[in-house]
């Protein structure tokens, strides 16, 4: 078996473990000792087969963010982690639609008195760290008519 088969062996095995963009592929190949120029070749042959499509894992990544109910910033964290182009990123995120249920359902969940100012900012942190604008929070507070919200 050539090197260039065996680097492709290893690419299918690697995907068959799990989905991963093409940069996150080549870096997992060199870990594993491939030379760089037989990795990009077996990234090039997964691509021509069919295996390997950045712009379809994106949108894995941008439906799964949507699912844990994750904002638009989180998902392109994520995919930024995934060491996704910001073209490919960008063209996923087009996609991204606010679920305003989701996002209202986690801020009537919260344990704590959201008529108290310190709590209220609490959720907005957290609110926040999971990837939504200011301005999504503040309208979902809204919405949820929270006692005392006005900022």
């Amino acid at each position: 078996m050539s090197e260039r088969e065996k680097a492709l062996a290893t690419a299918a095995a690697v995907l068959n473990y799990k989905n991963r963009s093409s940069r996150k592929l080549y870096d997992k190949l060199l870990e594993k000792g491939i030379e760089p120029e037989d990795a990009e070749h077996a990234i090039e042959r997964l691509r021509d087969f069919g295996y390997l499509d950045d712009g379809e894992y994106a949108l894995t990544v941008l439906r799964s963010g949507m699912a844990k109910g994750w904002g638009k910033d989180r998902i392109r964290r994520k995919m930024q982690e995934e060491k996704l182009s910001e073209q490919t990123i960008e063209q996923a995120l087009e996609q991204y639609t606010l679920d305003e249920d989701k996002l209202d359902s986690f801020i009537k969940g919260h344990s704590g008195d959201l008529s108290d100012p310190r709590e209220r900012k609490k959720i907005r942190d957290k609110l926040f760290r999971r990837g939504y604008s200011w301005e999504e929070i503040g309208a979902a507070l809204r919405r949820c008519r929270i006692d005392g919200y006005e900022d």
